[in-house]
């Protein structure tokens, strides 16, 4: 017997070692220096953003508009290297087209949608249900804002979440779906409201993302 035990916990002494062997989760660093938008119609809205990564200032111009369908369509423009320097000389020449630096004169929304490969919508419920509530923990926590909507749609999981700091809030956001193994099975939104009862949707995370966007 004495050997039987010493067998038995040497195996579940491996067992524990394969269970911690797990790869570690990569910090994503991306800051958003600065956004610039001008609504050109009453279809269409132009936007300039600034961001960095881990070596790099980047300037992404873009336009927002809706399709046939009417879903967000998302067309890049240019995806530029720049230097730290130009970034000043950037916003002047901005300001000075009459671009302005927000839409948020209403509110601040962002909208996560997580596209996940399961087909089971139980699974993608309670996945819905644990990632909203991790975010509105973190949000809530740090004095920066709170879940308020989300449902499944032909999209994916969807949850949106009023804040008050935008750069802030994607940062907890792309942290917590980072940590989940998530952020690149998601795309993170901005809203614009370009009035009361009228907004469209800046498609941030990937940075470069272009194509449509199911709101539904």
């Amino acid at each position: 017997m004495r050997k039987i035990g010493i067998i038995l916990m040497t195996f579940l002494g491996f067992g524990c070692k394969t269970k911690t062997n797990k790869e570690p989760i990569k910090n994503v660093e991306l800051d958003f220096i600065s956004s610039f938008y001008k609504k050109e119609n009453d279809e269409e809205i132009k936007f300039f953003r600034i961001t960095k990564d881990s070596s790099n200032f980047r300037q992404i111009e873009g336009k927002i508009s809706l399709n046939k369908d009417y879903n967000t369509l998302q067309e890049i423009k240019t995806n530029t290297i720049i230097s730290g320097t130009e970034i000043d000389s950037i916003k002047a020449k901005l300001k000075s087209e009459n671009y302005r630096e927000n839409f948020d004169n209403i509110s601040k929304v962002i909208f996560v949608q997580i596209q996940p490969k399961s087909e089971n919508d139980l699974k993608v419920l309670d996945l819905r249900h644990s990632i909203e509530g991790k975010i509105h923990q973190e949000l809530n926590s740090n004095k920066l804002g709170e879940w308020i909507a989300g449902d499944l749609g032909p999209g994916g999981a969807n949850m949106l979440f009023d804040v008050n700091n935008w750069n802030k809030s994607f940062e907890i956001i792309m942290k917590v779906l980072n940590n989940e193994n998530l952020l690149e099975k998601s795309l993170i939104l901005k809203r614009l409201n370009t009035a009361e009862d009228d907004w469209n949707y800046e498609i941030i995370y990937p940075i470069d993302y272009d194509g449509v966007f199911n709101q539904m």
